[in-house]
């Protein structure tokens, strides 16, 4: 059976499809919502319509289980979080572009097979940089668990997203590291550096206290967080080799006709728009998109006897004699997520949906995906990652979704698995040794592979602009946000630890 989701890669593709379908929703509008972290929602327990319930449900499974988390649907897939008509047109069309691609403008099984584990670093180890903004940022591919792989470098996978809440104390900036090792926006890929454009999220890269941004990439790259500082323009315009990129954006934004200096380092444009003057900081998080590895967490036993498919041993044959999952959704929720599973246990597992129970006792677990073992699977002449003994099998979910991984042949519990975004603190300041930063030996990053994005320069220009007295500019509300209740003890989960105190959002 063919994976439901996107898998072209080659530019070959064509777009008529993806504008055949916007173009039919054209009286919808276009517009994004920012979504803010404290959203309430009321529709806790409500029935998820991602493939993550891929068995039968019996009549009384909503009565006993919880598809959304107790406390609600996460405000990143609620109905005001995007514009679910433009959102869902894309991912209609994206889909039937790759059923009609052919083979050889598909990404490659092997690719897959060899992307990296999907990750979050808090506070990670960064050069104590008072002044990043006034130098180029170009860093290295980091990520502190060392993977890397040299069959591949570079290849990336199938398109997902990553949600990220800031419970900073300070605005924040999101960043893509592209094959150049240069930090450009992740909002369009192309913006170098990120801070040229001063725009607050959805309209540019950074984003405020108590709001949430989702990012869109593609496994296998890597996104950075760095805290984003604020600016007084008359300090900005005395130092301009620091802030020149930022005040070019933000003086561009302000009407021609101003005679004077704002005194406020936010300004909000008629289309509704802030821009905050500023630049980057240091780094906050950094987020590598990837395959989620299932691990034997619980040392779980895999079966003695090699062979006989699942159910009976180490290897799997290609009989698909599982229960059947339901269609994919072609009509998700808000910022539905493509993420992938890979078994890395050594014999075949299976993969269950496990929502919170309302009953306790009440068994909410329901069948999704089978996944072979890695290593037979790869022993064969012909590789085909949509077959039934695929070690990798991708699912369409979201944040607040709980997974098991059991045994196929006893279902004795192998891991379990958390899906949630991640949330930006503040971090303490690094020591200060000399010239360099005194660091744990576990603080050190190694590298990883590249990432195959082209740097292009910022598209924006400035106005005339003149500086003389004061402005009061009005500042930009902050949106006082909730804490999630954190969970422990998982094998996975996208919801990175916090190593400093929580900080209290602005209200």
């Amino acid at each position: 059976m063919r994976t439901k989701i996107m898998k072209a890669s080659s530019r070959k593709s064509s777009l008529a499809t993806i504008l055949i379908a916007i173009g039919s929703i054209a009286a919808a509008s276009a517009e994004k919502i920012t979504c803010s972290i404290d959203s309430d929602n009321s529709a806790a327990g409500g029935f998820s319509t991602s493939s993550s319930t891929a068995t039968p449900i019996k009549n009384d499974y909503h009565d006993h289980c919880y598809t959304w988390p107790a406390e609600g649907v996460p405000p990143e897939h609620s109905d005001n979080a995007c514009n679910r008509s433009i959102q869902n047109a894309v991912w209609a069309a994206d889909d039937s572009v790759a059923r009609s691609a052919p083979p050889e403008d598909l990404i490659k099984p092997m690719v897959y097979l060899n992307l990296p584990e999907e990750k979050s670093w808090t506070c990670p180890l960064d050069t104590v940089d008072e002044t990043a903004g006034s130098v180029k940022h170009k860093v290295n591919n980091n990520g502190v668990d060392g993977q890397k792989s040299t069959s591949y470098v570079g290849a990336t996978g199938h398109p997902t997203r990553w949600i990220v809440h800031n419970k900073a104390s300070n605005p924040i900036i999101l960043t893509h590291i592209n094959a150049l090792g240069l930090e450009v926006s992740a909002m369009d890929f192309s913006t170098y550096p990120a801070h040229s454009n001063t725009a607050v999220y959805p309209n540019g890269p950074i984003v405020l206290p108590g709001t949430m941004a989702v990012v869109e990439g593609r496994q296998g790259q890597m996104f950075v967080v760095r805290e984003y500082k604020e600016v007084l323009p008359m300090d900005a315009m005395n130092d301009d080799e620091i802030h020149h990129h930022s005040l070019k954006s933000f003086k561009s934004v302000l009407p021609s006709t101003l005679s004077f200096l704002p005194q406020q380092t936010r300004y909000e444009t008629n289309k509704g728009v802030w821009h905050i003057l500023g630049h980057s900081g240091r780094v906050l998080m950094k987020h590598r998109m990837g395959n989620i590895y299932i691990k034997n967490q619980f040392g779980a036993i895999c079966p003695e006897v090699m062979g006989g498919g699942s159910g009976g041993g180490g290897e799997d044959n290609d009989v698909d004699d599982d229960p059947k999952g339901n269609a994919e959704d072609m009509d998700p929720d808000c910022n539905v997520m493509r993420k992938a599973f890979i078994n890395k246990v050594g014999c075949p597992v299976d993969i269950y949906f496990a929502p919170q129970n309302k009953i306790e006792g009440y068994n909410c677990e329901t069948f999704t995906k089978h996944l072979g073992p890695l290593d037979p699977f790869l022993s064969k002449r012909n590789i085909d990652v949509d077959a039934h003994n695929s070690p990798l099998k991708f699912e369409n979910t979201y944040n607040g979704h709980n997974f098991v991984a059991r045994m196929s042949h006893d279902h004795s519990l192998v891991a379990r698995i958390e899906l949630d975004h991640d949330i930006v603190r503040d971090c303490p300041e690094p020591k200060r040794s000399g010239a360099g930063v005194e660091v744990r030996l576990d603080e050190i990053m190694l590298p990883i592979d590249t990432m195959q994005i082209n740097a292009t320069e910022s598209v924006y220009t400035s106005k005339n602009w003149l500086a003389s007295a004061n402005h009061n500019a009005t500042a930009s509300p902050i949106i006082t946000g909730k804490t999630r209740q954190e969970k422990h003890g998982l094998l996975w989960h996208n919801r990175t630890g916090v190593i400093s105190a929580s900080v209290p959002i602005a209200s």
